[in-house]
Parts: structure tokens; C-alpha cells; sequence
């Protein structure tokens, strides 16, 4: 059960839990607070300048009235007006504080926050005191309590001299006047201690919860650093996973390129040799996108991978439908959120020209001819691998003819948004390609890419963009890869 003391805020307590803080985040607390007030000094400025009408009308009508004489109330008086002077003069380094050339200077702003609050508070100060010593009225000294307390984020030493001062200096005042009951005083210093009490115990909650929200900030931005450094990381070992560009010959030469929507893509391609020269590549879309996806499709990658290779060292003929069938249980086992990775497998054998390929429930490829003729690639279309178990895939057989270049690419290419809302979609890709005689594996993703990118005009992406191309028996134009 909570005593009565832990129910009311303990001021001693700002200044522990500053203390209990590393130096790291009390500089960070003290910077954010510093940013608040040169944000906030301009607007109490601006509030100012509207009491400043108001003081100049005062002293207008003491003037006027012959009360800024020398005795004992008139010099209170020319206190006054000495005081309208100052906060007249506060305003001023409040307002600079709104122009760039001292805004962005650190030491400048410094000066001109601290000059800007020493001139206010110390003038309202004193012109609160004299209020009170003159009628014993507190609106004053009400407003300075809440300026100290409340709005700017001082320091709780200063803010104990301020409200310190203000409750002696208003007891003795009402103690001193000539009252005809003793009830009266007590009644009028119990507002007071009221009022100061108040506006103390306010500022120290708003103070203690503007603390604690720099500080969730503060380890927050830290949080997120590490965490963007960590996504960089992820990203770059990822790229980095990415096959090589292979070496160009007189049989093939391949190309690839990945672009991730976000740090982490979810996409993939994969090239590399197997038994007797032949060659087996892989393009996939995890359902997705970010680090869930990045995670899956790396899964997916290495298991097309190593069922690949490991099925090519037992000297077997490879089945792609089988091969495919495998992994697909394989990913399927434990994935308990139902990822699926669309793809397609294919088996290419440099010597022949062969090209096999297993579509799961991935894009079409695209043949290229080498006289500038393209068209879809038909075949079996199965599921999406991991999504189900025991699910059979079916190759599609083609014989490349020399300079013919196939094109697999994902649906991030497809579903590319301009700034109406609109799909690349497949008839563009047809359109970019067809009657185009491409140069070479990497021409042919450039040119696509090209075309996508005039077609979007810098809308920014929203999946990832992944693409590979095998040119077969280049000619010397399309020798390069």
C-alpha cells in the first residue's frame, strides 16, 4: 500500500534521477531541453509584446498623474517602469532567436536564450515584488510562478530561489499590512502558499515527465541507430550473397541485379556450375518484403542450393521437377507463418543449348531471340514453394539457338506504380524488348530497367526488382556480360 508520500512529488528527486543518469544522457536531456526553450522563447516574446502595450499604457496614465515622483511610492513606481524597460528588452534576443544565423550557431543561441531569460524572469521578478509590496495583489506574481514552473525547462535550484522568494517576500508583505483581524492575513498568506505551492509542485511533475521523455527519446534514437546499423549490415551481407557476375565466354554469358524496395529485399538469384559444365539458376520472390522476407528467401536460396548441388554429386541425372518438389517439402517443414517463395528453377547445358526450367508460381520468362523476336515461355505452373507440402513440379524443355537470350525476372518489375497508379505490366515488358537486338546478357536487364524507370518517373518503389539473364552461344555482340 502507498504511503502518503509517495503520492506527492518529492522534489529532491530531479535532481537524483539527473544524477543516477550517465553523462551521455543528462547532455542529451540538457540539449533537448536547451532546443525546447529556443523554440518556445519567441512565442513568449511574441506574448510580451501585447503586455508591453499594456505597461506602456500604465506608465502613460502614472506619468499623467504626477506618481513617478521621489517618494516612497513613486520610486516604487519608477521600479515599475525600469522593470517595463527590461522586459521591453527581453524580447528582443527572444525574436533573433528566429533567424537561422543565430538559430543554427549553438554559442550564439546560448547567449541570447540565457540574456532573454535572465532579462524576463529577474524583471518580472522584481515587478512582482513590487506589486505585491505596493497593493498586495499576486496576478503578477502568478505569472511569473507559472513562467518559471511551468514553460521553460530551468533547472530545479533555480526555480526553488524564485518560488522561495516570492512566498517570503509575499508573507511579509501581507503580515505587515495593517489588518483589522488576524484571520485576514492568515486567509491571504494561505492563497499565496497555495498558489506557490502549486505552481512548484506542477513544475516539478511537468519538469520530471519532460525528463523522462527526453531520456524514452533519447534511448529510443539509440535503439534505432543500432537497429539501422544492424538492417545496413543485413543488407550488405545479403548483396553480398549474391552470385558474382560470371565470367563471359564463347558458351554463355550470365547477368543479374537486385534492387530491394526496402534495406532488406526479399528477391534472390543465384547462378553457378554443377556436373559435366552445366549450369543452374534460380530466381525467387519471398512473399513480402523487410527482414521477414530477407530471412526467408536467404532459407529458401541456400536449400536450392545445396539440394542442387548435393543431388549433382551423386552422379545422377538431375530432375528439376523432383529437385524442386524436395525443397518445397523442405521449406515447407516448421513454417509455422506460412511463407511461400515464388520461383524459377533452371538446368542449362552450355554444350546443347538445353534449357530446362520449373516455373513455381513465378513470372513468366522471356525468350529473346537472337533476331529481336521475344515471347513468353510457357510451362507447368506450380505452387509457390513452402506454402504446401507434396506438390509436384513439372520442367518445360526449350533448345537454345545461338545468341538466344532468356530473361527471368520478378513481379516487382511487373507491378512497377507510376504516379497514377498504374502497372508496368507484362505487355510493357513485351514492349520494351520485342524487336530489340540486345548485345548481351546485361544490356538486355538495362534496357528493361531503363524502361521501367521512364515509366515510373521516380515514383518511389514499392517491391523489390530482381532480374536474370543467360544469353546462349554469344555472337561477338553480345559477347559481353
Amino acid at each position: 500500500m502507498k504511503s502518503l508520500s509517495d503520492w506527492i512529488p518529492n522534489a529532491l528527486n530531479e535532481e537524483k534521477q539527473l544524477l543516477a543518469l550517465s553523462a551521455d544522457e543528462r547532455r542529451i536531456i540538457q540539449e533537448r531541453g536547451f532546443q525546447d526553450d529556443v523554440a518556445l522563447a519567441p512565442y513568449i516574446a511574441y506574448a510580451c509584446l501585447i503586455f508591453m502595450v499594456t505597461f506602456i499604457i500604465v506608465d502613460i496614465e502614472r506619468y499623467r498623474a504626477n506618481q513617478l515622483d521621489f517618494s516612497v511610492v513613486g520610486l516604487f513606481f519608477w521600479v515599475a517602469l525600469l522593470c517595463h524597460i527590461v522586459v521591453g528588452a527581453s524580447i528582443v534576443p527572444a525574436l533573433m532567436l528566429k533567424w537561422a544565423r543565430f538559430n543554427q550557431d549553438r554559442a550564439a543561441a546560448t547567449r541570447l536564450l540565457k540574456l532573454h531569460q535572465s532579462l524576463l524572469i529577474w524583471a518580472l521578478l522584481v515587478l512582482a515584488i513590487t506589486a505585491v509590496i505596493i497593493h498586495a495583489r499576486f496576478i503578477r506574481l502568478a505569472a511569473l510562478l507559472v513562467l518559471v514552473n511551468l514553460i521553460y525547462v530551468l533547472p530545479w535550484r533555480f526555480r526553488h530561489t524564485i518560488n522561495g522568494v516570492s512566498l517570503v517576500t509575499s508573507g511579509v508583505t501581507i503580515f505587515l499590512q495593517p489588518m483589522m483581524k488576524i484571520v485576514l492575513p492568515i486567509v491571504a498568506f494561505g492563497e499565496v502558499l497555495t498558489m506557490v505551492s502549486l505552481c512548484a509542485l506542477g513544475g516539478i511533475s511537468i519538469h520530471r515527465s519532460r525528463v523522462q521523455g527526453y531520456l524514452a527519446q533519447y534511448r529510443e534514437s539509440l535503439y534505432l541507430s543500432r537497429l539501422r546499423e544492424e538492417i545496413s549490415v543485413a543488407s550488405q551481407l545479403q548483396q553480398s550473397m549474391l552470385p558474382d557476375p560470371w565470367p563471359a565466354s564463347q558458351m554463355f554469358a550470365v547477368h543479374g541485379l537486385m534492387r530491394p524496395a526496402q534495406d532488406i529485399g526479399g528477391d534472390f538469384y543465384d547462378h553457378f556450375a554443377i556436373q559435366d559444365g552445366a549450369v543452374c539458376m534460380v530466381i525467387a520472390d519471398v512473399c513480402g518484403k523487410g527482414i521477414p522476407a530477407g530471412l526467408f528467401s536467404m532459407s529458401a536460396k541456400s536449400a536450392l542450393h545445396a539440394t542442387t548441388l548435393q543431388s549433382s554429386s551423386l552422379r545422377i541425372a538431375l530432375d528439376p521437377g523432383a529437385l524442386v518438389a524436395g525443397v518445397n517439402d523442405l521449406l515447407n517443414d516448421g513454417n509455422k507463418d506460412m511463407l511461400f517463395v515464388t520461383a524459377i528453377y533452371a538446368l542449362y547445358e552450355p554444350s546443347t543449348g538445353r534449357f530446362d526450367f520449373v516455373n513455381a508460381g513465378h513470372v513468366k520468362p522471356m525468350l529473346l531471340s537472337s533476331d529481336g523476336q521475344a515471347r513468353w515461355l510457357d510451362s507447368p505452373k506450380g505452387t509457390a514453394l513452402g506454402a504446401r507440402p507434396n506438390r509436384r513440379y513439372a520442367a518445360a524443355h526449350l533448345e537454345l539457338q545461338p545468341g538466344d537470350t532468356v530473361l527471368m525476372i520478378t513481379d516487382g518489375v511487373t507491378e512497377a506504380l507510376n504516379d497514377q497508379f498504374e502497372e508496368f505490366g507484362l505487355d510493357r515488358v513485351m514492349a520494351a524488348l520485342n524487336g530489340s537486338m540486345i548485345s548481351s546478357a546485361r544490356d538486355c536487364i538495362d534496357q528493361l530497367l531503363a524502361a521501367v524507370d521512364t515509366f515510373t518517373g521516380g515514383v518511389e518503389q514499392s517491391d523489390d526488382i530482381t532480374c536474370m539473364a543467360i544469353c546462349h552461344r554469344p555472337t561477338d555482340v553480345c559477347m559481353a556480360a
